[in-house]
């Protein structure tokens, strides 16, 4: 190369490589992007999804909450079928409660694979009437969408395919995500026939959370809590926003607060450790929670099991 080719070389525009550091990258500016403008994209793409991504789960678990809804509705129609078929009774075996012995309280999940060995006083095994009568064909109408609950899948104990009639119960609290109002109990007037009770009684809704009690004595909250604190106290199927309430006449409804049954009654608690007969008792109390209490007054609903029952 001569001396004139040499300095025409050395004054020829030298090109750059990377983010504007010569030498280390090919940069072509109206093509790359710097390192602030990488950045601040990423930080543009952060906040979008910030605020799409609580809009997301909102539409999602609005979706939840309706399918929830039909399948409380399914409920009762089988409720509604049973109880023409049983004058116009509720699903109660007599076979499955002791007055004598266990006069109130209740029991769950007992009996799963012998109908024979379910016993009294079961509240879960009077819902699988449902399934095992035929009035609800599919067991995963038991399950709301909003839990990660899962339908029974009708087995025995050995994972072999069984039919609903030779089982007794569900197979595993995982199984059922509604709490169904327990008819076990002495108390007076205490009347569970679909064609009796009022419009707003509490017949099923989405899973009592299980209260916290002082022996059975329910420890909050009261009927005028803070928002927060009441939240406490509704069913965790739906993050504790509020529960679906499936009521006699086959309407149901979304309600925001467990004080949602007839007079403001606690529809998770029972009022009393014992039958009331008062005619005006307080239904805007905690009340009394645990397997060894029932409903203490009539068209006063407790709701049961609860997510702590296994």
């Amino acid at each position: 190369m001569t001396k004139s080719e040499i300095r025409r070389s050395n004054n020829r525009p030298r090109q750059s490589f990377g983010f504007g550091h010569s030498g280390f990258g090919f940069r072509v500016s109206h093509l790359g992007f710097t390192l602030i403008e990488f950045l601040a994209a990423i930080g543009i793409f952060a906040i979008l999804v910030a605020i799409i991504l609580p809009y997301m789960v909102m539409v999602r678990e609005d979706a939840h909450r309706t399918e929830c809804y039909a399948h409380l509705g399914q409920i009762q129609e089988a409720l509604r079928h049973y109880a023409h078929d049983n004058g116009p009774n509720l699903p109660m075996p007599e076979t499955f409660y002791d007055p004598v012995h266990k006069p109130s309280g209740y029991v769950a999940f007992t009996g799963t694979d012998d109908p024979k060995a379910v016993q009294a006083n079961d509240i879960t095994a009077s819902i699988w009437l449902l399934v095992r009568q035929g009035y609800v064909k599919d067991p995963a109408t038991f399950i709301c969408p909003s839990t990660s609950d899962e339908p029974d899948r009708l087995t025995d104990i050995t994972g072999n395919p069984v039919s609903a009639q030779k089982r007794g119960n569900f197979r595993s609290p995982r199984n059922l995500s509604y709490s169904y109002a327990s008819p076990f109990t002495n108390a007076f007037n205490v009347v569970f026939s679909s064609d009796q009770l009022p419009a707003e009684y509490a017949v099923m809704a989405d899973k009592n959370p299980g209260y916290a009690c002082d022996g059975i004595r329910v420890i909050g909250p009261t009927r005028d809590a803070p928002p927060f604190e009441l939240a406490k106290g509704n069913s965790p199927n739906h993050q504790h926003a509020g529960q679906n309430v499936l009521h006699p006449a086959g309407d149901v409804s979304f309600e925001s607060t467990p004080y949602c049954g007839v007079s403001n009654d606690n529809i998770y608690t029972a009022l009393a450790p014992h039958r009331l007969t008062a005619s005006h008792p307080p239904l805007d109390v905690p009340g009394y929670c645990g397997t060894s209490v029932g409903p203490a007054y009539n068209y006063s609903s407790y709701l049961v099991p609860t997510a702590r029952d296994r």
